[in-house]
């Protein structure tokens, strides 16, 4: 097993190392981060003010299977209730999809557990400030630890990433020294400028995010004015519910040339009338989980909106840069144990440059703390950027397993890479003695 200290989340040790990784009922849940560097600036560790956002309740619709949603966190606990899990699995997902990781990663997440791990999946809004997404990552995170530590007592916590949320590890690992972690699986990494992640960014999408930003399209708004209020309508529609008024009233105000004294309102009968006409089908696609796909499908489409807005504004690029996400990595990267995981055919993946950079930051350690073990492993998988995503839940995989036999049923509905990948991770976490 692991060496357990009598440790703290937030117990860094102050020369670039973690302490253990441990998740404690001690755990400064409100200062995690309160320094980190910035851009070009990342050897002068700048203070920062954290801003703590309060976590968006998410309404009982967007709930599948066991998943339970905590202080903005989706948490799926081990199947056995008894036993006490092996480690906590902080997950993130990739770009967008990491809105709704319970869903988007099901299959893989849900299996973690089964072999006896908590899953703690916590979604992320996108933002060219990587920084502030993993200070609001952190913050959701960190809310879990009184209760988890309360119920379990200390276990180790390892980060688990994919392709954006890999990046977002590896940064939570390096410029957050009171977050540590026992490791870090960082699947499908990359960490490429904007001009390279999105081709055309400056050509195509920056002057049309900045015009539907800034240009009217009716007298009163704009196109991303109004991308945001029907987004604020469908999601009440997912709730099987009518818009609130005030989204009501922000609607008739983007699309009438004319200023109202008194907006629509719905009278609160006639409200309840129609939610009543409605909830049995409401019900019946809540049941069969399509409701919960579609508000998180939404969910996840909301982020656009602040991505136009954040273009509008001059985003263009990333903060840190890449070069100074390097930077910050190989000086002061402090995960123990990491696995990088590349998939044979992902044409963005740089995991090879990842594993050059940790192996620097591993001879550095070395120099600060000859007695620390570090260990870095990269392994090849069959499969390609989407691999984690493309899989069944997994009741319907154990449906079509008991139905078919397992490789039939692997092969026919395409998860044998997904599982393969759950497989790997299974081993690394196991040779760890997790």
């Amino acid at each position: 097993m692991p060496t357990i200290f009598p440790v703290l989340v937030g117990s860094g040790d102050g020369d670039g190392c973690s302490c253990g990784g441990f998740l404690s009922f001690q755990a400064n849940i409100t200062a995690a981060g309160d320094s980190f560097a910035t851009g070009n600036d990342c050897d002068n560790n700048a203070a920062s003010t954290r801003t703590v956002n309060p976590a968006r309740p998410t309404p009982n619709v967007g709930k599948v299977g066991k998943w339970e949603y905590v202080h903005g966190n989706w948490v799926l606990r081990p199947s056995s209730a008894d036993d006490v899990p092996r480690a906590v699995l902080h997950f993130l997902g990739g770009a967008l999809v990491g809105a709704s990781p319970h869903i988007t990663y099901r299959y893989m997440l849900e299996k973690l557990a089964e072999k006896g791990f908590l899953v703690i999946a916590t979604p992320y809004q996108l933002s060219f400030d990587h920084l502030q997404t993993c200070d609001d990552v952190i913050t959701k995170f960190e809310q879990m630890a009184p209760s988890i530590a309360r119920q379990y007592g200390a276990l180790p916590v390892v980060g688990i990433g994919h392709s954006c949320g890999a990046l977002l590890q590896l940064l939570i690992t390096s410029l957050f020294p009171d977050t540590p972690r026992a490791g870090n699986a960082l699947l499908s990494f990359n960490n490429k400028p904007v001009t390279d992640a999105v081709p055309f960014f400056e050509e195509v999408f920056a002057p049309f995010f900045t015009t539907i930003a800034t240009q009217n399209i009716t007298p009163t708004a704009t196109s991303n004015e109004l991308l945001k209020i029907y987004l604020q309508m469908a999601k009440a529609a997912t709730e099987g519910e009518l818009p609130p008024d005030e989204v009501l009233q922000q609607l008739q105000k983007a699309l009438s040339p004319f200023e109202t004294e008194s907006g629509v309102k719905v009278p609160q009968e006639l409200r309840e009338t129609i939610n009543q006409i409605f909830q049995p089908s409401v019900s019946a696609l809540s049941d069969a989980g399509v409701l919960a796909i579609m508000n998180q499908a939404v969910h996840s489409l909301e982020q656009i909106p602040k991505l136009v807005d954040e273009v509008a504004v001059g985003a263009r690029d990333f903060v840190p840069t890449p070069a100074a996400t390097r930077t910050a990595a190989r000086k002061a990267y402090r995960a123990r144990r990491t696995l990088i995981v590349e998939f044979s055919d992902d044409s963005i993946d740089e995991s090879n440059e990842l594993e050059q950079l940790l192996k620097e930051a591993e001879s550095i350690t070395r120099m600060r703390r000859p007695m620390v073990d570090v260990a870095v492993q990269r392994k090849i998988l069959e499969g390609g950027h989407a691999t984690p995503l493309w899989a069944p839940p997994l009741d319907l995989a154990e449906r079509a397993e008991d139905i078919l036999g397992p490789d039939t049923s692997k092969e026919r509905l395409a998860y044998q890479q997904a599982d393969a990948t759950v497989e790997e991770l299974v081993r690394w976490l196991e040779e760890g003695n997790l």
